[in-house]
């Protein structure tokens, strides 16, 4: 992605800012900036500091990309002490001590509050409940906060952001769905599905139905907390199958190592497991005995792909509209 057409987030711009008063006369090196990631170069006298900020829970991933590139800038500055750092909200254990071990330091990023100058981030559990309203309903703010219990202040801070996104019309107190890319967009640029990526490998299993069969036959007693998303709960609610070669759910650390070690590895089908981000629990169905996000959720992460998603996305929306 082109930083030249791509404006820095604002928490991300804050902490460059405060590394430049802590460093001054510093010189800093974008090294990649994908949507919540950014990750630096910043040479100050004698020291060299490779920095990942990562508005998102970092994982292991992210420190493999944080040494890797600490091993790249250590052969250019063959002279100097390279260092590595890392911010975010917070980070999976394992990969605190990978990190850890291999000489990098954390810091945790705090939480933004919210204010008056916050913008409303439209991606929050509440916040889509209220876009969702006005993917099925034309009605006013007060319907829309009924009907989603969600308060009548946030509800209206949400229409009147999506409607300066172009992604809803307001007309005579009523609110209806202006331009569904537009509200893709903002999905995508505020919650990008990717920077949940965790675990991923090929299984011994030949095809979805028989791999999810078996994984969910255990679901009680083995693996409590998964769901299946994106492409595959698509399937699951369009066609009630999954096909296409690949599943994709949503695990934590821990059932995600067990999926993996009950599906076995081969030539099969491929597993993508995203970290939740929510409660796995409190919105979650079953589709012939497959535990599958709610199809507002669906929606959500397969907008998060962006244009990849996007196609998908809009044909879930029919069905959404279609179900009472």
């Amino acid at each position: 992605m082109s930083l030249k057409y791509q404006p820095i987030n604002a928490r991300i711009q804050a902490v460059i800012d405060v590394l430049k008063k802590e460093h001054p006369g510093s010189a800093i090196e974008t090294l990649s900036y994908d949507f919540e990631s950014y990750d630096l170069i910043l040479e100050h006298d004698r020291a060299v500091y490779i920095v990942g900020i990562k508005l998102t829970r970092a994982t292991m991933q992210t420190v493999f990309k944080l040494v890797l590139y600490g091993k790249t800038v250590a052969q250019r500055y063959a002279s100097q002490k390279v260092y590595l750092k890392l911010y975010a909200p917070s980070m999976a254990a394992d990969a605190k001590a990978a990190f850890e071990k291999a000489g990098g330091s954390f810091q945790k990023l705090a939480s933004t509050r919210r204010g008056a100058s916050d913008p409303v981030k439209v991606t929050s559990p509440g916040s889509w409940k209220v876009a969702c309203y006005f993917l099925k309903n034309e009605a006013t703010v007060n319907q829309a906060s009924v009907s989603t219990g969600v308060s009548y202040p946030w509800t209206r801070s949400v229409v009147k952001k999506l409607v300066e996104l172009g992604a809803l019309m307001e007309s005579d107190r009523k609110v209806a769905l202006g331009d569904i890319d537009a509200l893709f967009k903002a999905v995508a640029w505020e919650r990008p599905i990717n920077s949940l990526k965790g675990l991923g490998f090929q299984s011994a299993f030949e095809d979805e139905p028989e791999a999810l069969k078996e994984l969910y036959a255990n679901i009680e007693g083995i693996v409590p907390k998964s769901a299946c998303t994106l492409f595959t709960a698509a399937d699951l609610y369009l066609e009630g199958t999954a096909s296409g070669g690949c599943i994709q759910l949503y695990a934590d650390e821990n059932a995600a190592r067990v999926v993996k070690s009950l599906m076995g590895e081969g030539k099969g089908v491929s597993f993508q497991i995203y970290n939740p981000d929510r409660d796995l629990d409190a919105d979650t169905y079953e589709i012939g005995d497959i535990r599958v996000v709610s199809i507002e959720q669906a929606i959500l992460d397969l907008a998060g792909l962006g244009s990849a998603g996007a196609d998908a996305a809009k044909v879930l929306v029919q069905k959404y509209r279609s179900t009472s």
